[in-house]
């Protein structure tokens, strides 16, 4: 288990899980096999491994809106709180949690002025490392 700014989120052996610190209820995430799936997981650096992918999407998703916004994700709070976003505004957050992806695994680098891409990638992928796998769906 690895506490974000406002969440926090553990690898399952099926996907990942996270909750956020002021309520809602506990999300889970796990790899779709489609072709669909797995097109965006070779797109983005991950190749076949799918299950990181997931993983790493539902980070990315609290990571980018942490780091750029100091909010917590827009897309997995809605969620949480049994509700979803509409498709424009859920669209934006799901693109920036892809494109930081691609950077991450990658390399593509986001051509965004004004932003310390190196910093956050660095940043990221130490926080990644510090995820920790808990058994079954529940955390303690």
């Amino acid at each position: 288990m690895f506490e974000m700014q406002f969440a926090k989120i553990w690898w399952t052996d099926f996907g990942c899980s996270l909750r956020f610190h002021d309520g809602g209820k506990e999300l889970s995430a796990w790899p779709h096999h489609t072709s669909d799936y797995n097109l965006i997981s070779h797109r983005c650096g991950y190749g076949y491994d799918v299950l990181s992918y997931c993983r790493e999407h539902e980070f990315a998703h609290l990571f980018v809106e942490q780091e750029l916004y100091e909010r917590p994700s827009r897309v997995l709070k809605a969620l949480s709180l049994g509700s979803m976003l509409g498709c424009e505004e859920a669209s934006y957050e799901e693109m920036m949690a892809q494109q930081f992806q691609r950077f991450l695994r990658a390399g593509e680098r986001p051509m965004i002025g004004g932003v310390q891409w190196d910093r956050l990638k660095y940043e990221a992928l130490c926080m990644l490392d510090k995820i920790e796998i808990v058994k079954g769906t529940e955390a303690a």
